[in-house]
């Protein structure tokens, strides 16, 4: 199995600097003091604008649209898709772009990114870049000889959609484990199927060996508006309970949420606003710290946005700080007593598409 040099990363922002490690893998927040001292220079095309990054520190891509799923719900495709992948020559084209920008990390996605025929090989030109390659993937592809190949990524999180997906994600950690000493995470979605059975899904993946869990709340796109019967929102304020019971029957699990849940987490005094500080709990950061592409190099503030901001290609320092769009996106409340809300500064006013129709 290769070995790869782990990346290490710093940047200059407004507030001070940030501090990027693959092993062990944190993002570091410094104030200028510090930032001076560590020796952190600033690109001299950065834009500092006081609460908001000069550049993404994380982009999602959706390096295809096909899958060998084609889960019920998808947001972003479905059998009816043309199949696409992104070319080569595009991804390495974008990947320079945002290793120029200073982005940290590359979070392949799709459709089903192990489909691509050439992901390893743009996985390792975004190493060669400094931008660490990581990947979300249902795990069917997850075979011995192909987790090997695996060990090109800083980390892997394994899909979690419906109960029946427990017949094949178990094997996929434990080959994964096996192939490169590393241990997958799991994206859990939070959905009228799979909530009847977190604990058992919960207790099957951490007996395969997994450590983290980050819990998505399923979200209505665009591209799956037409599908009913999926949504938890109608009971979203059980989730809370629920998921403090499994808190305390997996003490040694990490468990992390996804933005769209933040909101209401805190609503329900889920955890103090220190507690979501330390450890890292926000509600909406699109159009900030993430950017998402698609399968045509086009950029979003959130994979789930169904309005494309620009071509990657073309996005400069500039255009991320001052374009209309982005700020518009970054300045959205929920509702005008967000102002006066003690989360506020973590939550953001709330998730976008949450607070929108299509």
């Amino acid at each position: 199995m290769k070995k790869y040099k782990p990346i290490i990363k710093t940047r200059r922002e407004y507030f001070g600097g940030l501090i990027f490690r693959e092993k062990p893998a944190f993002v570091a927040h410094v104030n200028s003091a510090y930032a001076d001292a560590y020796g952190i220079s600033k690109n001299e095309n950065a834009i500092l604008k006081d609460g908001v990054f000069s550049a993404p520190l994380d982009a999602h891509i959706a390096i295809t649209t096909r899958c060998n799923m084609f889960c019920r719900g998808c947001y972003n495709s479905d059998e009816c898709d043309t199949p696409a992948d992104m070319p080569l020559e595009m991804a390495k084209d974008i990947i320079d772009k945002l290793s120029e920008l200073g982005v940290f990390s590359l979070s392949f996605g799709g459709g089903e990114p192990t489909l691509h025929p050439q992901i390893f090989e743009i996985a390792e030109y975004s190493r060669e870049k400094q931008v660490l390659p990581n990947m979300t993937t249902n795990g069917l592809t997850m075979t011995y000889e192909f987790a090997k190949k695996c060990a090109v990524f800083g980390n892997i999180h394994l899909s979690v959609h419906k109960p029946q997906d427990m017949e094949h994600i178990p094997p996929a950690i434990r080959n994964y484990r096996k192939a490169t000493g590393k241990r997958p995470g799991i994206n859990l979605l939070l959905s009228t199927e799979t909530m009847p059975h977190l604990n058992e899904i919960v207790s099957t993946v951490k007996k395969a060996g997994v450590r983290i869990i980050l819990f998505l709340r399923y979200k209505t796109t665009a591209k799956n508006a037409h599908i009913k019967g999926l949504s938890v929102d109608n009971e979203i304020n059980k989730i809370p309970e629920k998921l403090r019971q499994l808190h305390k029957l997996n003490r040694r699990l990490m468990f992390l949420y996804d933005c769209s849940l933040f909101e209401v987490l805190a609503e329900n005094d889920f955890a103090n606003v220190r507690t979501c500080r330390t450890h890292d709990n926000n509600g909406c950061v699109g159009g900030n710290s993430i950017i998402a592409i698609d399968v045509n190099g086009m950029y979003k503030p959130c994979s789930f946005w169904h309005e494309p901001f620009g071509d990657t290609a073309a996005l400069t320092f500039d255009n991320w700080v001052n374009n209309d769009k982005h700020k518009n996106f970054r300045n959205t409340m929920k509702r005008e007593e967000c102002l006066c809300c003690e989360y506020l500064h973590l939550c953001h006013g709330g998730c976008r598409l949450q607070n929108n129709t299509f």
